[in-house]
C-alpha cells in the first residue's frame, strides 16, 4: 500500500491537500482535479480506480475526503486508513466539519496526517496516540511553568508583605510639632531693602517691633529718609544699612517653599540653639515592622495533621501496586509569648510506619514519643507554620483503601458505553467532596445518563466530573452511567479523590501539650484531613 495523497475537498476546489510521496504540483492538482468529474456522491464509502490511481473517498457533510493511492495497494487498508483519517478531520474541526472550520485547522489537519501516514505508508497508531503527539505535552515544560507561577506567586506575596510593612512605619511615625507655615527665614532673613516698619504695621506701637527683633527681623526703619514717630529707635547697623542685608550662614539659598519644618530649624531661625539630644539606636535604626496581631479568643497553637494515601487501580476494582501513603505533623505558634517552646507528648506509634524527625528536634526524646526542640535558641517563630513530623507507609492489600471503583466499557457503533460502580467498603469511613473525573475531548461528545448519588456533568471542554457531597454507611453505593463517541481508550484514565476528616491512617494522637521550660500546659487545636488521590485504568 503507497499513498500518494490526502486531501479534503469540496465542488472541484481543494481545501487542504498532503502528499506523502514525491510528486509535482501539477501532478497533485491534475489528480484532484479528475476526482470531482469521477466522485460518485450517492455512497458512503466508495473508490474510482482509474488506469493509474486508486481513490478513496468518504463524504463528510458538504466535503469529502479523499485518499488517492497506487492500484496495488489493499482495498481493506486503504478504507480503514480512510476511517481513521475521518476520525482525526472529525477532531480536529471539534464542532462540525465545514469549509471553515477545515481552512482554520489546516494545519492541525495536516500534522495529524503525518502521524497516520509516514512516506506512503501507514502508521500503527490510535487517534488517542495522535492527540498526545501532536499535542506535543511536556513535563518538563509544565514544570518549569509551575516553577515560573511559583516564582510571580512569592514575588507579590514579598510586594505585598513589603508594602504593608511600609504602611505600618508611616502610622507609628510622630507627626511634627509644627504645622505647615512660613518660616522668619524665607524672607531672605536679613530684611527687604525698601520696606518700612509702617508696611509692617509700625503704627501699633512697639509690641510690633519687640516681637520683630526678639525674632531676630531686619525690616528697614526708614523710609525716603523720614523716621516713623512712635517707634522704639532701631540698632545703626541697622539704620545705616544702605543695601540689602548679608544672608545669615543658617538661611536657605534658594527662594520660597512650601512644607514642614523641623523643630530645630524653627529655633534656629529665632535666634535660638536647640538643646542638644542624645541620637538613640532606635531612632537611627530602621523601624522594625509590628508583631502580626493575635486574637486572644484562639488557642495559642493550631495543630494539622495531613496524610495523602496515592494509589493505581485496574478498571475491574483492586489494587494495580501499592497504595502509598505519606502524612505529617505540623504546628503553627500563633502566640509565641506564651508557646515558643511548646512541647508534644504523643500516644504510642504503630511501627509498621517509617517516621522522620525534623532536624531542630530532641530525636532521643522522640524515641519517648515526645516532641520537643533540641535548644531553647531554635524556638518557634509566630505563624510560621513547622512540619516536626513526617511519615510513609506502603501496602498492597486491597483493603488499604476505603473504596472499590469497577468500570465496565462497552463499544458500540455510535462509540462508549461506560458504567461505573462505586461501593463504599469500609462503613466507618466517611468520605466527603468526592470527585470522579473522566477525560473527554470536545470531539467525543459525551451524554451523561445517569449518577446517582450526587450529579455528573461535561464541562465543554476536557472532562466529565461526577461530584458526591458524602459518601458514607447512609449511603454507600454508587452508579454513573454516560455514553461517548471515542474509544474506551481515550476516556482513560480517570481518577478518585475524596477528603476525609477527623481521622488518619496512623494512628497519631496527642496526650498533651506544655511548655518546654516552664511546664505550663498549652491550650491547642488539632485537625486531622486524609486525602484519597487514585487513578483506574492507567
Amino acid at each position: 500500500m503507497v499513498v500518494l495523497t490526502a486531501a479534503i475537498v469540496k465542488s472541484g476546489k481543494t481545501l487542504v491537500a498532503r502528499q506523502f510521496v514525491e510528486m509535482t504540483r501539477i501532478r497533485v492538482e491534475g489528480l484532484l482535479g479528475a476526482f470531482s468529474k469521477l466522485a460518485d456522491s450517492g455512497k458512503d464509502h466508495t473508490f474510482v480506480e482509474t488506469e493509474s490511481v486508486r481513490y478513496v473517498y468518504q463524504p463528510m457533510e458538504s466535503l469529502n475526503l479523499v485518499v488517492i493511492t497506487n492500484k496495488a495497494s489493499n482495498i481493506l487498508e486503504d478504507l480503514e486508513t480512510l476511517r481513521l483519517l475521518a476520525k482525526v478531520v472529525q477532531d480536529c474541526c471539534e464542532i462540525q466539519v465545514s469549509e471553515e472550520n477545515v481552512l482554520k485547522h489546516a494545519f492541525d489537519i495536516i500534522f495529524a496526517f503525518d502521524e497516520v501516514i509516514s512516506f506512503g505508508y501507514r502508521e500503527s497508531v490510535t487517534l488517542s496516540q495522535i492527540k498526545t503527539y501532536t499535542e506535543m505535552d511536556s513535563h518538563e515544560e509544565r514544570l518549569h511553568q509551575m516553577v515560573e507561577a511559583s516564582k510571580m506567586n512569592e514575588a507579590r506575596e514579598m510586594a505585598k508583605k513589603k508594602q504593608l510593612e511600609l504602611a505600618k512605619q508611616r502610622a507609628l511615625q510622630p507627626k511634627d510639632a509644627a504645622g505647615p507655615g512660613f518660616g522668619s527665614d524665607s524672607f531672605g532673613g536679613g530684611g527687604m531693602p525698601g520696606i518700612s516698619s509702617a508696611s509692617m504695621g509700625g503704627g501699633a506701637g512697639g509690641s510690633l517691633q519687640e516681637s520683630m527683633s526678639s525674632m531676630g527681623g531686619g525690616g528697614g526703619s526708614s523710609m525716603g529718609g523720614m523716621d516713623m514717630p512712635g517707634s522704639a529707635p532701631w540698632s545703626s547697623s541697622i539704620v545705616e544699612d544702605s543695601g540689602p542685608a548679608p544672608l545669615k550662614p543658617g538661611a536657605p539659598k534658594k527662594g520660597m517653599a512650601l512644607g514642614k519644618k523641623k523643630p530645630g530649624d524653627i529655633l534656629g531661625s529665632m535666634g535660638l540653639a536647640p538643646e542638644p539630644t542624645a541620637a538613640s539606636p532606635e531612632a537611627a535604626a530602621a523601624e522594625e515592622p509590628a508583631a502580626p496581631a493575635y486574637n486572644p479568643l484562639m488557642d495559642p497553637v493550631r495543630v494539622d495533621i495531613e496524610e495523602k494515601i496515592t494509589a493505581d487501580c485496574q478498571m475491574e476494582g483492586g489494587l494495580d501496586g501499592e497504595a502509598v501513603c505519606t502524612g505529617q505533623f505540623q504546628v503553627t505558634v500563633l502566640d509565641a509569648s506564651k508557646a515558643d517552646l511548646a512541647c508534644f507528648r504523643l500516644a504510642p506509634q504503630k511501627q509498621e510506619f517509617k517516621y522522620k524527625v525534623h532536624p531542630n528536634l530532641n530525636k532521643t526524646s522522640h524515641a519517648s514519643n515526645i516532641l520537643e526542640v533540641r535548644e531553647a535558641s531554635r524556638a518557634y517563630r509566630a505563624n510560621a507554620p513547622a512540619p516536626l513530623l513526617k511519615w510513609q507507609h506502603k501496602s498492597s492489600d486491597d483493603d488499604y483503601l476505603p473504596v472499590t471503583l469497577s468500570c465496565w466499557p462497552t463499544v458500540n457503533s455510535d462509540g462508549t458505553q461506560i458504567v461505573l460502580e462505586l461501593e463504599l467498603t469500609d462503613t466507618n469511613v466517611s468520605l466527603e467532596d468526592v470527585q470522579i473525573r473522566f477525560p473527554a475531548g470536545p470531539s467525543a461528545r459525551p451524554n451523561v445518563t445517569s449518577a446517582q448519588p450526587g450529579e455528573a456533568s461535561y464541562n465543554g471542554q476536557s472532562e466529565i466530573c461526577w461530584r458526591i457531597p458524602v459518601l458514607d454507611k447512609n449511603e454507600a453505593n454508587g452508579t454513573l452511567e454516560f455514553t461517548a463517541s471515542a474509544d474506551t481508550s481515550s476516556l482513560m484514565p480517570f481518577t478518585f479523590d475524596a477528603v476525609r476528616r477527623g481521622a488518619t491512617k496512623c494512628p497519631m494522637e496527642i496526650l498533651e501539650c506544655y511548655h518546654q521550660e516552664r511546664k505550663e500546659p498549652i491550650a491547642y487545636t488539632c485537625e486531622k484531613t486524609s486525602t484519597y488521590s487514585l487513578r483506574i485504568g492507567a
